[in-house]
């Protein structure tokens, strides 16, 4: 067990293809919806399971838009994160609140995209499979990295992308 960096209510997780998960959004104090929720938390963090205890969470650059309740975010295909949204309320309010719903959208680049890294970035020529890609199945992957690599140490991540079931109000 181990204690987190920062204090989060009603925030959300991401499994990143590396195998870290991104902690992002919420709040300090409170809990979901009807402005209960109190202290936006705008730094994400990140999970490392593999670092030694008390290195596994790493608080990274703070957002500048408060996400309190009912924020979401999504994988990219290119790696990044998109976070969007945020309504602690019974109905769309923007005006006159402590925090208005948010309907914007921003982005979030994980460390593994830092351009440090960008020479270990695979450019994939060809993917081929005998048949349905199916678990346990062989795939056929064809790339080229620029800089310098241990073959023992590719690894591949296959991810499904995630969906979020939005609630309208008319």
């Amino acid at each position: 067990m181990e204690t987190m960096p920062l204090a989060r209510v009603m925030g959300d997780m991401l499994l990143l293809p590396n195998g870290h998960v991104l902690i992002i959004s919420g709040a300090s104090t409170g809990v979901a919806g009807w402005e209960l929720g109190r202290n936006p938390v705008l730094s994400p963090v990140t999970y490392r399971p593999d670092n030694q205890i008390r290195f596994r969470f790493e608080v990274e650059n703070p957002s500048t838009k408060p996400r309190v309740y009912h924020s979401t975010t999504v994988l990219l295909r290119d790696g990044r994160v998109l976070v969007g949204g945020s309504n602690p309320h019974d109905k769309y309010v923007f005006t006159n609140v402590l925090y208005p719903t948010e309907l914007s959208l921003e982005t979030f680049s994980p460390s593994y995209l830092d351009s440090s890294s960008s020479s270990l970035h695979p450019r994939i020529l060809s993917a081929k499979s005998k048949t349905k890609m199916r678990y346990g199945k062989r795939v056929d992957v064809t790339f080229v990295v620029s800089g310098r690599v241990d073959l023992k140490s590719v690894a591949v991540t296959l991810i499904s992308l995630s969906f979020n079931t939005l609630i309208f109000y008319e």
